[in-house]
């Protein structure tokens, strides 16, 4: 092979490995499906994000704070009732949804939030979700499903949705939220993270909601618009999430971050949730990682015992 054609074979691949991408449903999760999220502090977004073609976003110098297990589970894995409203027929998987705290009503406390989703060649909607308020469990469907995404997912797509829900609460009234969603398709470039580099496309969701809220014994119901979300998502082809995630809500002057998660290995010296640790070794050490080839596990047993040892790629296979 002469030198000439050699040249322009590497130019070849480099226009190729910077192409625009394209994220179909082959590209979200399936149930079962579990991924490694660290958190990184919020101060650590800036805004505006550049959207824009062939971009490089560095986000390299991210510190997670906080891993856990973003688990994508079968309908029929929940308890009852959420498994007798969701099940496989209606339901592709179920989440956590870590992002809920709180429910804009005096002496509500919720404790857990599950969202449910629907997933097809076409979309994936958020079809319905599962609070337990006041310990009482509450499953309940979306009146008009939230579309997160329409596919194929493609640079200068645009869509939007209305989506809505409401659920009455025992003893106390009723709580619903509607909301539209405006999802854009506005950058595609290289996005480079702790964990590694990714093709990616940026897809922005502005997100305007408002809850509803009666009091049965008062006979008295109100509104309360919340803030204007923003979710800036990063997508890649065979990740099954967002590589990099940043939530953020409209501040007096600028757009103030809420949350920042990213695709990522597991890490031995961050705080874990969700990650069981009781029976774990101490001293426990992989490298390197990641790693495409050899991992040597280096481990101490506070006592003889047998040991099993879980190794999964990055979505959970």
């Amino acid at each position: 092979m002469n030198k000439s054609t050699l040249s322009i074979i590497l130019i070849l691949i480099a226009k190729i490995s910077f192409a625009q991408i394209t994220i179909t449903n082959a590209d979200m999760p399936n149930a079962g499906d579990s991924i490694v999220l660290s958190t990184a502090d919020n101060n650590s977004a800036t805004f505006p994000i550049l959207a824009d073609s062939n971009v490089t976003w560095d986000y390299s110098t991210l510190v997670p704070t906080l891993q856990m297990f973003d688990k994508y589970d079968s309908p029929m894995t929940f308890t009852s009732p959420f498994n007798l409203l969701f099940n496989v027929i209606n339901t592709s998987y179920g989440r956590d949804n870590y992002d809920l705290t709180s429910i804009n009503i005096p002496i509500v406390q919720l404790t857990d939030a599950y969202d449910f989703f629907k997933e097809s060649s076409s979309s994936l909607k958020q079809i319905g979700a599962g609070f337990t308020i006041n310990s009482i469990p509450l499953p309940f469907y979306y009146t008009s499903p939230d579309v997160h995404y329409n596919f194929p997912i493609n640079y200068l797509n645009t869509d939007s949705c209305d989506f809505q829900y409401g659920l009455p609460i025992p003893m106390l009234g009723y709580y619903g939220q509607k909301g539209h969603r405006v999802n854009t398709i506005n950058g595609w470039g290289n996005l480079i993270t702790p964990f590694g580099s990714f093709q990616s496309l940026l897809v922005t969701s502005k997100i305007d909601t408002i809850d509803t809220i009666y009091f049965d014994t008062l006979s008295f119901g109100t509104n309360f618009p919340r803030a204007t979300r923003y979710e800036f998502k990063w997508l890649a082809n065979g990740m099954k999430a967002p590589v990099l995630q940043i939530n953020a809500t409209e501040g007096n002057a600028s757009l103030l971050a809420t949350n920042i998660q990213y695709i990522d290995s597991l890490r031995s010296n961050v705080p874990h949730v969700g990650i069981a640790e009781s029976n774990n070794p101490i001293n426990f050490k992989t490298y390197p990682n990641p790693t495409s080839e050899l991992l040597t596990i280096e481990y101490v047993l506070n006592k003889d015992n047998y040991t099993s040892i879980y190794i999964s790629d990055i979505v959970g296979k």
